[in-house]
């Protein structure tokens, strides 16, 4: 589990728009609800050189998210963060409700099965279309576990643990 003042990369900045230093922004997942006005993030621009910003509005037009940041008010200085990672520290996103996670809480933890034998790790997790999965390092071999009931029985994000059924979805 990520320490709260770990840095979370959320999306890149892409290319200006206009003369006001408006820029485009690639969020890595646009439902994010971690991004808003009045929210400080962190930079990684090239070089890994940092620096701290606060956004001003981030708006959703048709060809994607539109983003203007407090200090940045001409083309020259929207064309300087191109390219640059947009991070948040994990202590500041918005609480969850019952049963919801973050990705970025899920790797590192431990993989049971049903009769708590250790079947690995959380390496990542993969968000497809229809469902997230998660990638498990086992002994021998990476296997993806659909996070849904009929192979997740248990995620327990504060202890770290997630018990899943080892056998679902193979033939007998």
């Amino acid at each position: 589990m990520l320490r709260p003042d770990s840095w979370v990369p959320l999306g890149v900045i892409g290319r200006p728009r206009g003369l006001r230093g408006d820029v485009w922004f690639r969020a890595y997942n646009e439902a994010t609800e971690a991004l808003a006005p009045g929210v400080r993030v962190r930079l990684t621009l090239k070089e890994a050189k940092t620096r701290t910003v606060v956004i001003e509005w981030l708006v959703d037009e048709s060809q994607g998210l539109l983003a203007h940041f407090e200090g940045v008010n001409d083309r020259e200085g929207a064309e300087a963060l191109t390219g640059a990672r947009v991070e948040l520290q994990r202590k500041d996103f918005p609480p969850l409700e019952e049963g919801e996670y973050y990705h970025c809480d899920l790797p590192g933890m431990t993989v049971f099965d049903r009769k708590g034998e250790r079947v690995g790790e959380v390496v990542r997790v993969e968000a497809y279309p229809t469902i997230d999965a998660l990638v498990v390092k086992t002994a021998d071999a990476e296997i993806e576990v659909p996070v849904s009931d009929a192979f997740v029985d248990e995620l327990d994000v504060a202890g770290g643990r997630v018990v899943i059924d080892a056998d679902a979805g193979r033939e007998g």
